[in-house]
């Protein structure tokens, strides 16, 4: 290869390299510390690394499980997110799309408790304004209390969210959300899983650039190489 074009495809494959998405980590947002410990009213937020959780339509509270007494559920022992009544709880990312990877939950019934049979929801927009929503079963009751249970969303909701709602549904005749939950949605919500979605940055118009002017430089070289072999070359006398 000729060497201007050898350092410039060098050039290009180091663009590339920078232009392409890292490996996303995923954030567990556990609401463990001090810092997030209290009340939350409607409206109130909390920032867990890049991610914003905002309290929606009734209080929330972070504590530890067992200061719900005699409701709380069993199988986790550490701090949860405690949603009362007909609340809602949001998670955003400040504009960035991000994919829920799953989540820890259980309901937390009124005391004394209803009889009506209640479902998590997941309810959101995506990048593109798109509606979407996906809901799951709570764990039954296990004696006296309902246990945690781990949610893999899977291809449940789409990797590209902009903010999305936790909150609980009635569950009738094996419809969702189709009547008033009667302050029946409460829950407790522990380790949301969740990706931010990397977005194109400069590198890749760096990288479109340079690949380019690759294409240039490499097509005039062309030409002119083609060029030279077609021309005859000069008669050189032979020596006498």
């Amino acid at each position: 290869m000729h060497k201007p074009l050898k350092k410039l495809s060098s050039a290009v494959c180091l663009g590339l390299a920078l232009a392409a998405p890292a490996v996303q980590a995923t954030t567990v947002i556990d609401f463990e510390g001090d810092a997030l410990t209290g009340l939350y009213l409607p409206g109130d937020t909390m920032a867990a690394g890049s991610f914003l959780l905002t309290t929606l339509l009734d209080f929330g509270i972070v504590d530890n499980v067992g200061s719900l007494g005699p409701v709380a559920p069993s199988g986790n022992a550490s701090q949860v997110y405690f949603n009362s009544n007909s609340g809602s709880l949001r998670l955003s990312a400040g504009g960035t799309a991000f994919s829920l990877e799953g989540f820890d939950i259980a309901f937390v019934p009124l005391d004394p408790p209803s009889t009506q049979t209640t479902v998590i929801v997941a309810r959101g927009l995506t990048a593109g304004g798109a509606a979407v929503q996906a809901f799951w079963q709570f764990a039954p009751l296990a004696g006296s209390s309902f246990p945690f249970s781990t949610v893999n969303v899977g291809a449940s909701l789409p990797g590209n969210l902009t903010s999305l709602d936790f909150l609980a549904c009635s569950w009738v005749a094996g419809q969702a959300c189709t009547a008033a939950t009667q302050n029946n949605g409460q829950f407790a919500i522990d380790n949301i899983r969740v990706t931010a979605v990397p977005e194109p940055g400069a590198a890749w118009l760096l990288a479109a650039g340079l690949a380019g002017l690759a294409w240039r430089r490499r097509r005039a070289w062309t030409v002119a190489t083609a060029a030279t072999l077609a021309t005859p070359a000069a008669h050189v006398p032979a020596a006498a």
